[in-house]
């Protein structure tokens, strides 16, 4: 299947696994920052993210690097289902994403995702963002499970893996003015709280929270437990997120705790809890450095 570049995804489909465009679509989160397709072949898949101020860096004035770091995940698994014949279920188990440079002002991001290598019940795979003529921003590994769906889910239960459990409304993205207020972020002591709202759902069918969004909140706490001590670093380097369980549809709450705090680097772990912290969501760690 080939798509020509920024071609915007219309149709989801009747089995979006099949149609990766149409799962693209499909997906409240993809679907919220106006992802589109910019083609896909055996094994490697393209994604355009234009520029729009509901996904930028208030900051930078470029798109927001969590932003970012949501589509990496997302095109790497559609890499996996553009390398296979099949369409089985598929969950991912961790998420290594190192930022070079943040993106330019007002510039659109590309991502390119590759399935390097698919076992019967795993997935590797590697991706890179890049913004106008090849200016190189972030690149990615991730694993992923073959055979079950986030949640554990092998079958979709009565919606079926893919199949909406209900329809999901993104909601007017007109007034929002930053990632940071699409995310839905608040800062509650030493955690940072996301609301849940129906565009940060990446599994429908549940539905459960995209990783991308729980990556995300997992940068946001690392952030403000950082920005916490100014003249400290506080560049965004690099992150590894472990995927414990899936993140249902409410409130998600990350904490922060530091590893290493230095003028030049910062280490921190980061956790993401649900049901009043008795559910670790997802785990990390996130490296800092000073600014160049």
């Amino acid at each position: 299947m080939r798509v020509e570049p920024g071609v915007p995804v219309a149709g989801a489909g009747a089995w979006p696994l099949r149609d990766p465009v149409g799962h693209l679509h499909i997906v409240p989160l993809t679907r919220a920052v106006g992802a589109r397709w910019g083609g896909i072949q055996a094994g490697t898949a393209t994604l355009h993210l234009p520029y729009s101020q509901a996904i930028c860096n208030a900051a930078t004035g470029g798109i927001d690097e969590r932003a970012i770091m949501a589509l990496l995940d997302h095109a790497c698994s559609s890499a996996i289902y553009a390398r296979i014949t099949h369409s089985p279920p598929i969950a991912t188990l961790d998420l290594r994403v190192a930022f070079q440079r943040d993106a330019p002002p007002a510039a659109d991001v590309i991502v390119t995702a590759h399935a390097t290598h698919i076992a019967e019940t795993v997935a590797f795979v590697s991706a890179a963002a890049h913004a106008g003529k090849g200016v190189a921003l972030a690149t990615c590994s991730a694993t992923f499970f073959i055979g079950s769906a986030p949640g554990g889910e092998r079958d979709g239960g009565a919606a079926g893996i893919g199949k909406p459990a209900r329809d999901f409304d993104i909601g007017d993205l007109s007034q929002i003015r930053s990632f940071e207020e699409f995310l839905g972020l608040a800062r509650h002591g030493q955690h940072v709280r996301m609301e849940f709202a129906d565009r940060l759902v990446g599994a429908v069918s549940l539905p459960a929270l995209h990783g991308g969004a729980v990556a995300s909140l997992l940068v946001s706490a690392a952030r403000a437990a950082t920005l916490a001590e100014p003249g400290r670093a506080d560049r965004l380097a690099a992150i590894t997120v472990q995927y414990l369980r899936a993140g249902r549809a409410e409130a998600t709450t990350a904490t922060a705790v530091p590893e290493k705090r230095g003028a030049r680097s910062a280490v921190l772990s980061v956790t993401a809890k649900q049901a009043h912290g008795s559910r670790v969501v997802a785990s990390a760690q996130c490296i800092f450095v000073a600014p160049d």
